[in-house]
């Protein structure tokens, strides 16, 4: 059996951090709580023959380090690491990714223990990517742009407790030029039983169901409406006796009443016998019955503190009916309304669905589980903005997931720091957490020497891809 080259490294490591408080606070010692942190979780970077916690510390620290979080830039920026370790612990390396993405949530759930109503919420997330050998890239809508250009697409979901979040997993999303293309999945790296087509709101189901598989706590669903819209989706949920509180388009239909449902009776001797369900009942789009409910009837919400001051809105609750058009059964829904009326006057509507049932939940509890989900969208703006989400170079199937588990792993920490400093510092933010990371660990120094000895190695390494790409 192999004997690991950071062996002696991680034991020094792991005698440094060796009980350190988290009660600990401060700036000098946040470094002693992300090398606990990291090393505590370190079992995650095992294989059969070697352990690989410190590259991952490393890899961490370039996250937050790098001006660019590519392999090539953190290398230069990250004390005594280097270029072809890192790049192959990425992108070679047989570590579990799914370990890690489970060690990530039950690390969060952990933090969100003391709150109540966490929210687990879907969303997906797009990466621009040029080229076609990236793993899933294709031309596909991006929401990053708002149109269809090359990029990956990725189901993520996030926990979310009052103005705290942070990202637990995700499910990048093959689209059918790639499933139907088996040996371009399978030179990408994807193994065999991974190449199926599953849609965004299939691979949503499956998140949600794995979550709840190993334990993680969360109280209600919410997702935006391409979820939301989805009878299949809402019903997976019922089924598992799972709160939803999901986004729908303005133009949703639903019925005030139980809509009546049948197989018409034939008429006539002509033609076929009738075998389609239908109902003579008047089904209406939730913002025209949005437009018939009077002001004083919506109640005033204090959502949340934002650094501007008090967020606050009009909720409204009405129970409502849904038939997708093919069953007999229709289901029973709570429409949850969220106005916003702006100092012109202007009117922001957004509508939900939810499985609740009528007396369950107050209409200020429902309008907040609809807003949570305002938290996905920071979860991805801190993600790709501070920890390097989007950054990566790397194509295959298992550097993807290896680079998702360790920016999930820095957005983890940061969210660690936020709640322990949620009383000295209640504005703390992403951005503070990493510029004190930025000098905890203070980057390379070069001599000119060296400086330019870097910048050979830098044009050396382009010439290697290059021939590699055209060979």
């Amino acid at each position: 059996m192999l004997v690991a080259v950071e062996e002696f490294y991680i034991c020094a490591e792991q005698i440094t951090v060796k009980n350190i408080g988290h009660e600990n606070k401060g700036i000098p010692a946040a470094e002693k709580r992300f090398k606990k942190y990291v090393y505590t979780d370190g079992d995650v970077f095992k294989t059969r023959t070697h352990h690989k916690v410190a590259t991952a510390f490393q890899y961490l620290k370039g996250l937050f380090q790098g001006r660019k979080r590519n392999i090539e830039r953190m290398a230069e920026r990250v004390a005594d690491s280097e270029y072809h370790r890192i790049q192959h612990f990425i992108s070679e390396s047989p570590w579990d990714a799914r370990v890690g993405f489970d060690r990530v949530a039950s690390n969060v759930s952990k933090i969100f223990e003391p709150f109540n109503n966490v929210g687990l919420l879907i969303d997906e997330s797009s990466h621009l990517k040029k080229g076609t050998e990236s793993v899933g890239v294709s031309r596909q809508y991006a929401g990053t742009i708002g149109k269809v250009d090359n990029c990956q697409v990725a189901v993520y979901a996030a926990l979310s407790a009052g103005k705290y979040y942070g990202l637990i997993d995700t499910a990048l999303h093959l689209p059918k030029t790639w499933t139907d293309d088996k040996p371009r999945c399978l030179a990408a790296g994807i193994a065999e039983e991974q190449i199926v087509f599953k849609t965004k709101v299939e691979q949503a189901l499956e998140i949600v169901q794995h979550q709840i598989s190993i334990g993680t706590r969360f109280h209600f669903v919410a997702a935006d409406a391409l979820y939301g819209n989805s009878y299949w989706f809402q019903d997976q949920l019922d089924q598992l006796n799972q709160l939803f509180v999901l986004d729908v388009h303005c133009d949703q239909y639903v019925y005030s009443k139980p809509p009546q449902i049948s197989i018409p009776e034939k008429t006539g001797s002509r033609g076929r016998t009738p075998c389609r369900y239908k109902t003579e009942s008047a089904a209406k789009e939730v913002q025209k019955l949005a437009a018939n409910i009077p002001l004083g009837r919506y109640e005033k919400i204090r959502l949340r503190e934002t650094g501007k001051g008090d967020l606050n809105c009009m909720g409204y609750v009405k129970r409502v009916y849904i038939w997708d058009g093919s069953g007999a059964q229709y289901a029973e829904r709570l429409l949850v309304i969220r106005l916003t009326i702006s100092k012109d006057g202007s009117k922001e509507y957004k509508y939900a669905l939810s499985n609740a049932r009528h007396d369950q939940y107050t209409t200020e509890e429902l309008v907040r589980m609809l807003s949570q989900r305002y938290f996905v969208e920071r979860c991805f703006q801190d993600a790709k903005q501070e920890a390097g989400m989007s950054e990566y170079q790397v194509r295959g199937w298992l550097a993807w997931h290896h680079h998702m588990v360790l920016v999930m792993m820095a957005l983890s920490f940061i969210l660690s720091e936020k709640v322990l400093y949620k009383e000295e510092y209640p504005l703390l933010s992403a951005y503070d957490i990493r510029e004190i990371m930025l000098n905890l660990y203070s980057a390379k120094g070069f001599t000119e020497r060296e400086l330019m000895q870097q910048i050979r190695k830098r044009h050396q390494q382009r010439i290697f891809k290059q021939n590699n790409n055209t060979s």
